[in-house]
C-alpha cells in the first residue's frame, strides 16, 4: 500500500523527498538495484511545489501537482521518472514503471515494459495499481483488468497474472500478489504467494493494503488482521488498538 495524501492535506516537496527517501533506506533490495540507481531523476525545481497526490515504490516516486501535471524522481534507469507531458487524475508507482490516469479514466504507463506492464488495454479505468511486473486496473463495472507477467520465485517461470472474476470496490498490490475488496467486505487475492499474503483471508473487511510480504486490513470494528511474511512482527497487529486507516509498509 501507498501513501493517500488526497485525503491529507497539500505536501510540500521536501516532506516528500524526505518520505522517499525514508522509503528507499527501509525497503529490502531489490533485483539490478544498483543498475536502477545509477540513472536517476530529479523535480526541475525544489520549491512552489505543491500536489494533490504522491505515491512510492521502491526507489523512486511520483506526484500529482495541483495543476495535474506529474513529476517524478529517483531512480531512473528504465524511464520510470519520466512521465510525459499533459494532466492525470491519479499516479501509482510500480517497481520499473509508473502508470497514472487521464481525467476521461485512459491509462498510460510508462517505464520497463518487458512483461508489457506499460501497455495497458484500452478503454477506461477508476483506479489503477502497478506492480512489480504487472499492472491492474479497475473498470466503472468494478471488474479487475490485468496485464504484464507474473515473476513466480518458485519455480522461476514466468505468468500471465490473471485476476478472478466478479467486481470489486477496490485493490491494492505491493509486489508480486494483490488483493481486491468485494462489495460485501469479502477478500480476494492472487498473484504470487510464496509468503502466504496472497492467501484470502475469512473476516470482512472495510479497508486493505498489500505490501511485498504481508498484507493488513481492517475489520468493522477498527481491529486490523494481518497475514504473511511475519520476519519482523509487520503481521501481527495490536489486539488491544482500533484504527481508523491501516497501510503496510515494504
Amino acid at each position: 500500500m501507498r501513501y493517500a495524501p488526497s485525503k491529507l492535506a497539500l505536501y510540500s516537496l521536501t516532506a516528500i523527498a524526505a518520505a522517499a527517501l525514508l522509503l528507499i533506506i527501509l525497503l529490502p533490495n531489490f533485483d539490478n538495484a544498483s543498475a536502477q540507481q545509477a540513472a536517476t531523476a530529479t523535480p526541475t525545481s525544489t520549491s512552489a511545489l505543491t500536489f494533490q497526490s504522491i505515491d512510492l515504490y521502491a526507489y523512486h516516486a511520483c506526484g500529482v501537482l495541483t495543476d495535474g501535471a506529474a513529476v517524478c524522481w529517483g531512480a531512473n534507469g528504465s524511464g520510470q521518472s519520466t512521465p510525459p507531458s499533459g494532466t492525470f487524475t491519479s499516479i501509482n508507482t510500480g517497481w520499473l514503471h509508473t502508470c497514472g490516469l487521464r481525467a476521461n479514466g485512459a491509462a498510460v504507463c510508462w517505464g520497463n515494459n518487458y512483461y508489457g506492464q506499460s501497455t495497458p488495454p484500452s478503454g477506461t479505468f477508476t483506479s489503477i495499481i502497478a506492480g512489480s511486473l504487472h499492472t491492474c486496473g479497475l473498470r466503472a463495472n468494478g471488474t479487475a483488468v490485468c496485464w504484464g507477467g507474473e515473476r513466480s520465485r518458485n519455480d522461476g517461470s514466468d505468468h500471465v497474472l490473471t485476476p478472478p472474476s466478479g467486481t470489486f470496490t477496490s485493490i491494492d498490490s505491493g509486489g508480486d500478489a494483490y488483493c481486491g475488496l468485494k462489495q460485501d467486505g469479502k477478500a480476494v487475492c492472487w498473484g504470487n504467494n510464496q509468503y502466504g499474503h496472497a492467501t484470502t483471508p475469512s473476516e470482512t473487511l472495510t479497508s486493505i493494503s498489500v505490501a511485498y510480504t504481508h498484507a493488513c486490513g481492517l475489520k468493522q470494528d477498527g481491529k486490523a488482521v494481518c497475514w504473511g511474511y511475519n520476519g519482523q512482527g509487520q503481521a501481527s497487529p495490536p489486539s488491544d488498538e482500533t484504527f481508523v486507516s491501516i497501510s503496510s509498509g515494504g
